[in-house]
């Protein structure tokens, strides 16, 4: 095949929701062409072996970071590669498993790079592992709200109580400013979910979300177009260019009608590359088996980015075999 994948990186510290940004957007350009790899899998050791070190997983010491670099590598060059496997569930590895070179995807007489998403706590932590992704991701939501969302998966998921989670967090703590945080700088966009006035926690469709699109990115039409729809709507959608970048903020009270424009106005702008996406698949999330607008807009709006970054970079030849 003619195409090396695009390659895109999510970090984000424990529990912001990276999974869930991630595994919307393979749904959305299909699983057939996406590779999902999740770093975390690249522990050196297991649970019990961390407590007894006193070492977090966030700490780069506690992670095979060679081997990683080594595999965004050969993912990076259309390679396939055997993947660890850490259970977050048992706090255990898994036999390894095998995961095939990530070649362009027939469609009808074109070929399309596959899409390689990759997310964890340190996948923008090296710069061997940066200059490999076209596009980077950074989720941070309001710290409240992460440890609220910690709290819940690690309760309902992973089998501890809620106060050995936020114990865990404040143990944490350290490692998350040292070696998590600092990841933001090296992100193309920025995704931060918050609570807006009278919030209520038990509907989390209503977080609004705040997305930086950096100076990094290429200068598409997507923000005129929204500024320019959306200028009468300054509660429900703001559009304000910062010394940082373009900031959107889509609201929470988005309702079903606006957040449909909004989505038109994408699919738009993406024609012909949109035609397999389906939008009906994103913007869920696992603990109320809901819906966000604000999700989906975010995870289409990355996807937006994707694929007009890959088609760029197909034309450039960055993604041609030497």
């Amino acid at each position: 095949m003619p195409h090396r994948p695009f390659m895109l990186g999510i970090a984000g510290d424990s529990g912001v929701g990276k999974t869930t940004i991630s595994s919307g957007i393979a749904r959305l350009l299909g699983q057939e062409r996406t590779t999902n790899i999740c770093v975390d899998d690249y522990h050196k050791f297991d649970r019990k072996q961390r407590a007894e070190l006193g070492i977090t997983p966030l700490n780069p010491e506690c992670n095979y970071m060679d081997i990683m670099e080594q595999h965004v590598r050969l993912l990076a060059m259309g390679e396939a590669i055997l993947k660890p496997v850490y259970n977050h569930s048992t706090g255990t590895f898994d036999p390894p498993v095998y995961v095939p070179a990530p070649r362009a995807i027939t469609d009808g007489e074109r070929l399309i790079p596959r899409a390689v998403v990759l997310e964890g706590l340190l996948t923008l932590s090296r710069p061997a592992m940066r200059e490999r992704y076209h596009l980077k991701v950074y989720i941070e939501p309001e710290e409240e709200l992460r440890r609220e969302w910690k709290i819940k998966r690690d309760v309902a998921k992973r089998g501890y109580t809620p106060e050995q989670v936020v114990a865990d967090i404040e143990r944490r703590m350290p490692d998350s400013k040292a070696y998590i945080w600092p990841q933001k700088e090296f992100a193309d966009i920025i995704v931060r979910f918050y609570r807006p006035p009278g919030y209520d926690p038990e509907r989390p469709s209503t977080l609004s979300v705040r997305i930086t699109l950096k100076r990094s990115l290429p200068r598409l039409d997507l923000t005129e177009v929204l500024h320019s729809a959306y200028e009468d709507e300054p509660t429900v959608l703001r559009l304000e260019a910062r010394k940082e970048g373009d900031v959107l903020d889509i609201s929470g009270g988005l309702n079903p009608e606006r957040a449909a424009v909004f989505e038109r106005l994408i699919w738009e702008q993406l024609g012909s590359h949109a035609e397999h996406f389906n939008p009906e698949v994103i913007g869920t999330f696992w603990d109320k088996g809901g819906q966000s607008y604000p999700l989906a807009l975010t995870q289409l709006i990355i996807a937006y980015y994707l694929v007009h970054m890959r088609e760029h970079a197909i034309r450039q030849g960055a993604l041609s075999y030497a």
